[in-house]
């Protein structure tokens, strides 16, 4: 059996209350357990106090969005290593070890990843090539433990002293594109990104928060600011702009198309689209009410 007590597991939550018993009950009364709470309206704080009442929480009075929300837990972490994962996943202790087994085997890497299971989609491994600046799903199906420059967050081991000498996650982003931006500042600094397709993760896709209309609205209004940011920060001025350029002139036509033709998801998403990349270009930062 491996030492998990050298693993701290760490979630943030907003509004989670309704997957946060099947992610945390696995790993409760096994390790150190840290989960941050983005101001959540739901009863998450109060629920996990009296299920979960010898784990850490931190109780953000605003939501600081994703990676500054990570980053409050963050410090409170004592262990070399950090098991992030998101409240909508699932992760057994015993693929746990495993996959800790694997890391110290790679002493390179700031993180070591397994490959995740979409209930209804399969079995997916996210990655991207050196130079790249886009990543997508592997195309192969690796046999076995492999390097890339970027992995799911869904899921993923970090060495906690790696993580901290970049500074962390970005905080500027508020949502979105922030992992991009992590795995990028890794693999410059040195670190090495590992994925492990034999060990799997079960994640339910957009399950940390209750859908809604405003939460469609936020996400894809960060997705597009946050790929604006990302591209201008790593690629530079020109290729961020051809990017705001392409993804307005697609867009925006298409959301017109949307609202004429009574589309709301549709026209919800490509308009959120067009205005966070908007946003992006007139120098309005994310702001977790809007």
């Amino acid at each position: 059996m491996q030492d998990i007590n050298k693993i701290t597991a760490l979630a943030v939550g907003y509004n989670s209350r309704e997957v946060l018993a099947n992610s945390l009950s696995p790993f409760y009364g096994r390790m150190d357990i840290v989960v941050v709470d983005n101001a959540s309206s739901d009863g998450s704080v109060a629920f996990l106090k009296k299920e979960f009442p010898d784990i850490d929480i931190v109780e953000n009075q605003r939501n600081l969005g994703y990676g500054a929300g990570f980053n409050t837990g963050l410090a409170r972490v004592k262990t070399p290593y950090i098991l992030a994962f998101s409240p909508d996943s699932v992760f057994s202790v015993e693929k746990l070890e495993q996959l800790y087994g694997f890391a110290e085997k790679f002493d390179n890497a700031a993180m070591t990843c397994p490959a995740l299971h979409v209930p209804g989609h399969g079995d997916e491994i996210w990655v991207m090539g050196p130079g790249e600046m886009n990543h997508g799903k592997a195309s192969f199906e690796g046999d076995g433990p492999f390097c890339s420059w970027f992995s799911s967050g869904a899921v993923c081991l970090y060495r906690t002293e790696m993580l901290r000498a970049i500074g962390g996650f970005d905080e500027n982003i508020f949502l979105y594109n922030e992992d991009l931006d992590l795995r990028m500042r890794l693999r410059r600094a040195g670190y090495g990104i590992v994925i492990i397709p034999g060990i799997t993760a079960t994640h339910f896709n957009s399950g940390s928060a209750p859908p809604s209309v405003k939460l469609h609205w936020r996400k894809d209004w960060n997705f597009a600011w946050g790929h604006l940011y990302v591209t201008n920060k790593f690629w530079g001025r020109r290729a961020m702009l051809g990017s705001a350029v392409k993804l307005i002139s697609i867009r925006g036509p298409k959301s017109l198309f949307y609202a004429l033709t009574i589309n709301r998801k549709r026209f919800i998403r490509d308009f959120a689209l067009t205005l966070g990349a908007l946003a992006f270009l007139l120098g309005r930062r994310p702001n977790p009410k809007s």
